[in-house]
């Protein structure tokens, strides 16, 4: 009667140590696959981003933007544009959204089923010998950085905060 109970009590054991095995291989593919995702939702706003013309004085390609004064001062997009008409790269400072929001126009990563993701970018003119400081005045250099968050990435009962994706790129453009 002894050696069936503790037969019972080990193969208990045994089969919850599979098990758990089993949730965390599971647990950690379904974070790095969310994470490969958000790398790839913030590449493909980076990439979108520098498609863009360098500043909005510079979008019509017949004008050559010669002096720094005459580059956009408020980062942003312009009154009246939206995601779907951004025509410039600082266009993209302030824009935050959800991957779950239908609200935004022309949502290019609806859909995504592992996991929804907030996005928000930043862009600001840096120094070309300190790139990683946002300067306040105008220079041939801007910077977008791209943070990527989903709930699911890094949340576990040891982190507060999931973890975030961030990635940058810089423009300039160059008058001679």
């Amino acid at each position: 009667m002894m050696i069936s109970l503790g037969a019972l009590v080990l193969l208990s054991i045994v089969i919850l140590r599979i098990t758990n095995g089993f949730l965390m291989t599971d647990y950690v593919m379904l974070e790095s696959k969310v994470k490969l995702q958000a790398v790839s939702v913030a590449a493909s706003i980076i990439e979108e981003a520098t498609g863009k013309a360098f500043d909005e004085f510079s979008v019509d390609t017949t004008v050559i933007v010669t002096n720094l004064n005459n580059l956009t001062l408020n980062l942003g997009p312009e009154v009246g544009e939206d995601y779907k008409t951004f025509n410039d790269f600082d266009d993209f400072n302030g824009l935050s959204f959800n991957t779950e929001d239908t609200a935004i126009s022309r949502n290019p990563f609806q859909g995504m089923f592992s996991d929804y993701f907030d996005i928000n970018c930043v862009v600001g003119y840096v120094n070309s010998n300190n790139p990683d400081v946002y300067v306040p005045n105008r220079t041939w250099h801007k910077k977008l950085t791209v943070m990527v968050t989903s709930g699911v990435m890094g949340n576990t009962a040891y982190k507060a905060f999931p973890d975030t994706i961030v990635m940058s790129v810089i423009q300039s453009n160059f008058a001679f």
